[in-house]
């Protein structure tokens, strides 16, 4: 063997259409009658013209079932794909709308937590205050002083965490 013989090699086939093979098997049809044809040249002609008229013929029929056949395969296709492009659309549309609403409950429910616990904050601050006004211990401790953690027995240190209260900067007042 060569070395020519040993190199891989690809093979390209190619698929004519039927119109183009039907007018490849004419013509080769066409050729091979004339050769072997035992009429005169009068009577030739003739069939040839017919045969040329009947190939015309059915050609054109072939070329109008092809268009016939290429048009409802592009209805059927645009049909599908408008369809599908509907159906996307719905989709999108859908799910645009359900995160609108989730945002929305989302917001909701911040404003009602915030303003739960602006309530409980401004409760905890009038229970402190009317506590101090009472002169109790607001945080709960013995007036003996041997709770608080401070050692102080003047009573500053609730007035301090009255003012860190309002550290917020009366946020909560808004």
């Amino acid at each position: 063997m060569s070395e020519q013989d040993q190199q891989p090699y690809v093979v390209v086939e190619r698929r004519a259409s039927g119109v183009v093979a039907f007018l490849c098997g004419a013509l080769v049809g066409a050729g091979v009658a004339l050769l072997l044809a035992p009429k005169s040249g009068r009577e030739t002609q003739a069939d040839l013209k017919e045969g040329a008229r009947r190939l015309r013929e059915g050609t054109g029929e072939r070329l109008t079932d092809l268009r016939d056949t290429l048009g409802e395969r592009y209805d059927r296709t645009r049909d599908r794909v408008e369809t599908q492009v509907g159906t996307f659309r719905r989709n999108v549309a859908d799910r645009q709308k359900k995160a609108g609403e989730a945002i929305k409950a989302g917001k909701d429910a911040a404003r009602q937590a915030r303003s739960d616990l602006e309530a409980r904050v401004s409760e905890s601050k009038e229970a402190y205050r009317a506590a101090l006004a009472e002169g109790g211990d607001p945080e709960g401790h013995p007036e003996d002083g041997s709770g608080d953690a401070t050692g102080d027995e003047t009573g500053e240190a609730p007035e301090a965490d009255e003012k860190a209260g309002d550290a917020d900067g009366g946020a909560s007042r808004e």
